[in-house]
């Protein structure tokens, strides 16, 4: 749930974000979208790995 929340913050105010912090925008853009693109893909992984039985391989 904090995932899919982040990835919406991220995607939703991601030009304040970026005035907010002071940052170059180009600079702003590419790291926050760098974020939101690494909260998805540790989503994806973390759904992958939980429906594959959690921490340990799976046997057989």
């Amino acid at each position: 749930m904090s995932i899919a929340l982040g990835v919406l913050v991220a995607f939703l105010w991601h030009s304040p974000i970026v005035e907010a912090t002071g940052v170059p925008k180009l600079v702003g853009f590419v790291a926050f979208r760098g974020l939101e693109a690494a909260l998805v893909w540790g989503g994806a992984w973390l759904c992958v790995r939980g429906w594959n039985g959690g921490p340990a391989p799976a046997e057989g």
